[in-house]
């Protein structure tokens, strides 16, 4: 009866208190005979008070002098309070932060809200669960969150992993659907690999890994894994054995885009009204100084070059590729290419 006197005093004090919502003494007894038709003296409800707070519960209370019959006097404390479990700022920006997340299915985007929601202290004002939010692009990924729980639990046993990768191909009714990839005979594809960490980019879900039989570091798209299991019979191969001249990312802007492959470093200009967009992408490590020749940005950064043909051709009309020749000829090549396509008719 005591145990269950004090898990129901904490829930009231959890669901009904904060500091701008505290209880007096007085006002918990009758909480606790409304809701749970407990009844408390005094001095056993200030017991089960100081029992939370010895077991570690963060409790607080506002402490009085009150004057005695006898003319001693006594410190009281009243006004209690349990500190919450989430300030109302970090649930609102948990809360928003789920809505915006496009991978993760309507359904559990709603069932985790809720379960946040359930730590909320009285001070939260609440938000409806249907969003304004409209997505451009509704993923399909019903199992995302069952295979990063998976993806997580092989990186904790240390083992591989083996899934089917799929490629989006319209059906015989013209819609796109996720199908996996398959061999020369037809056969489904299988990837073994050594799940190392989940990165999250521009609100997609990749793994980076070791695919076998390679030493080389990879990424896939955990949304688009179908089929996935644990392979427990398979240690996974530690990060210092992949070759050094691709192995893990060093930063996340060598991941720009998530595509595979050796980094390099790239020298580029930009024009000032966009540094925001290159911190945005590229991170405040970036090596960034004014070029007086141009009146531009200098921008040097350490990217994969796929990955920067991509973003440099996005931002084409205010950036400028220095290095690598490589890189600018391909930019160069492309221009070309893409002016064909687009030029006037004569």
């Amino acid at each position: 009866m005591k145990r269950q006197a004090i898990f129901q005093l904490l829930t009231i004090l959890r669901e009904e208190t904060d500091d701008q919502h505290r209880l007096s003494q007085q006002a918990l007894s009758d909480r606790m005979n409304e809701r749970f038709g407990v009844k408390l003296n005094r001095r056993t409800l200030k017991a089960y008070l100081d029992e939370l707070t010895e077991a570690g519960y963060p409790l607080n209370a506002t402490q009085r002098q009150r004057l005695l019959p006898d003319g001693s006097e006594e410190i009281m404390q009243t006004d209690w309070f349990l500190e919450p479990m989430f300030e109302v700022s970090e649930l609102r920006l948990l809360c928003d932060m789920l809505a915006g997340m496009a991978a993760i299915p309507a359904t559990q985007r709603e069932t985790l809200t809720k379960k946040l929601i359930h730590f909320a202290p009285p001070s939260f004002p609440g938000i409806p669960l249907q969003t304004a939010i409209t997505y451009l692009h509704t993923p399909p990924a019903q199992q995302m969150l069952f295979s990063v729980e998976l993806l997580c639990e092989a990186m904790q046993r240390n083992c591989m992993v083996c899934f089917q990768y799929g490629n989006y191909m319209l059906n015989e009714k013209g819609i796109p659907e996720l199908q996996p990839r398959t061999r020369e005979d037809g056969s489904i594809r299988k990837y073994f690999v050594s799940p190392y960490e989940i990165f999250v980019s521009h609100g997609k879900y990749y793994l980076i890994c070791c695919k076998e039989p390679y030493r080389t570091c990879a990424n896939y798209r955990v949304d688009r894994m179908l089929e996935m299991e644990l392979r427990e019979d398979f240690p996974r191969v530690p990060i210092e054995d992949l070759e050094p001249q691709n192995g893990y990312p060093k930063q996340l802007a060598e991941q720009l885009y998530m595509y595979s492959g050796n980094a390099e470093t790239v020298c580029f200009l930009a024009d000032k009204h966009i540094l925001g967009d290159v911190l945005d992408w590229f991170g405040t490590d970036t090596q960034i100084e004014s070029d007086r020749k141009s009146g531009q940005l200098r921008v040097t950064v350490t990217v994969n070059p796929t990955a920067m043909q991509h973003w440099a051709l996005q931002y084409g009309k205010y950036v400028t590729v220095l290095s690598p020749t490589s890189l600018r000829k391909e930019l160069a090549d492309i221009s070309a290419r893409l002016a064909e396509k687009y030029e006037k008719d004569k």
